[in-house]
């Protein structure tokens, strides 16, 4: 398997998967400050940064969080855009609000995890 030699340079990270590569070519002779293996490299899509000093590969906790929370909201948000009919029925009078109440109570309850999402 092989092995993804990674050093800070300039202030962004070099990677290499030779060694001698790396000396040529970046003028890299110091030992790597970080060797990850090839299959953790391609898990993270080959992104690796600096921070707080450190190389990090990957991307963090907060990142994903971030990402993982727009997914659910593009979802609820898809929810109540396919249950707007309801709104309009009951605004033209061709409903009452009791007779969607659930799904009312439903969209109003996506509403706020939206805002709790929107605010994380």
């Amino acid at each position: 398997m092989k092995q993804i030699y990674l050093w800070k340079k300039d202030g962004k990270v070099v990677y290499h998967t030779d060694l001698a590569a790396a000396a040529q070519l970046d003028g890299l002779t110091s030992a790597p400050e970080k060797t990850v293996s090839e299959q953790a490299w391609e898990a993270a899509a080959g992104l690796a940064r600096i921070i707080a000093g450190k190389i990090v590969i990957g991307k963090t906790e907060a990142e994903t969080r971030t990402e993982v929370n727009a997914g659910r909201i593009r979802v609820l948000k898809g929810y109540l855009a396919d249950s707007d009919y309801i709104a309009v029925k009951i605004a033209e009078g061709a409903a009452t609000a009791q007779q969607y109440a659930a799904k009312l109570a439903e969209r109003q309850a996506w509403r706020a995890e939206i805002q709790q999402l929107e605010s994380a």
